[in-house]
């Protein structure tokens, strides 16, 4: 009871012992103690009036808390750039009457608020580059002769994705795009007879692939990718002996599934992720067929084969680069 009867004896008194203020922020705090990270009390609207110490008129300074009461009496403190001070008088100028900048206070979203408001609706490209390496597919080639030894490396080449956030999708998880590669090996095969056969092995490949972000933070993601791609083989022959050298060339096409599993460490350097991961691959049954007519047949023997014929070929990758995000 005491205390209502002091709050309605100060909201009489006020006028004559106090200033008015005009709240010019949309949302002014009224603040248990004078510092912005104090208990909020009360909001206080754009346009309210606040009432202040009559002495806060007559400072050359304005401090940067003023002493003012919430709606029950407590004692509060107002932030001073938050409000301005009417005085009728010349002081009362040094006070804007709204605030100089972008009020901090505003949380209205602009108009139009979008569509899918309050989902993201960010509409990101990405494209990754980067340098990969997996297990040599050993692709046979029939020279009718019998070797003594094999030397196969490792097959290596660049990865590219490029890919757009799915429209429906509302959590920026799902990406569906292009994904491509250009990988080759080289091997070395001799022979009993002291011939020396090197290869070329070249495979270009492209196709669609959808990702899907299983896991995501601030900080990392990690994503699941599936798809498949139309490929390009090239195979260069070089066979070496004591009747000569001589090249072929061999090309076909074939088709293989794809799926890879990857993890983005986020924003490594503004708009650039960094990227690591695997490539499964599995290689449908092809054929890589030759126009070239064999010029010196005791090289390749004498039923020498014009094409090469490859099985089922399973392949594993790891791959590693950037992502940028556009």
């Amino acid at each position: 009871m005491k205390k209502l009867l002091f709050t309605f004896s100060f909201l009489l008194l006020s006028k004559a012992y106090s200033y008015d203020a005009i709240v010019i922020v949309l949302e002014a705090p009224l603040l248990k103690e004078a510092k912005l990270n104090s208990v909020v009390l009360q909001t206080l609207r754009k346009g309210t009036r606040v009432y202040v110490p009559t002495e806060i008129g007559n400072l050359d300074v304005l401090p940067e808390f003023i002493q003012t009461y919430d709606r029950v009496g407590n004692l509060a403190y107002v932030p001073t750039k938050y409000i301005k001070i009417v005085t009728n008088d010349l002081s009362e100028s040094r006070m804007p009457i709204t605030y100089p900048k972008s009020d901090p206070t505003d949380y209205r979203l602009e108009e139009p608020i979008p569509e899918t408001y309050p989902f993201d609706n960010t509409s990101y490209l990405r494209a990754s580059l980067a340098l990969s390496m997996g297990n040599n597919m050993k692709s046979p080639f029939d020279y009718n002769s019998n070797f003594s030894k094999q030397m196969f490396s490792s097959e290596s080449g660049g990865r590219l994705s490029v890919t757009h956030k799915i429209k429906f999708d509302k959590y920026d998880r799902y990406y569906f795009g292009l994904f491509g590669a250009i990988t080759s090996s080289n091997n070395e095969i001799q022979f009993k007879n002291n011939n020396i056969a090197k290869e070329n092995r070249s495979i270009l490949r492209l196709g669609p692939v959808i990702t899907f972000d299983a896991y995501k933070t601030s900080k990392y993601r990690l994503t699941l990718g599936t798809g498949f791609t139309y490929n390009y083989h090239k195979s260069t022959l070089k066979m070496s002996g004591s009747a000569g050298s001589e090249e072929r060339l061999f090309s076909g096409y074939s088709l293989s599934p794809i799926a890879n599993i990857m993890v983005q460490v986020m924003e490594v350097i503004p708009m650039t992720d960094f990227i690591a991961g695997t490539d499964f691959s599995l290689f449908l049954p092809y054929t890589q067929k030759s126009k070239d007519n064999v010029a010196i047949p005791e090289l390749w023997g004498t039923e020498s084969p014009t094409q090469i014929q490859a099985g089922l070929v399973p392949q594993v990758s790891f791959f590693l680069g950037v992502q940028v995000k556009y």
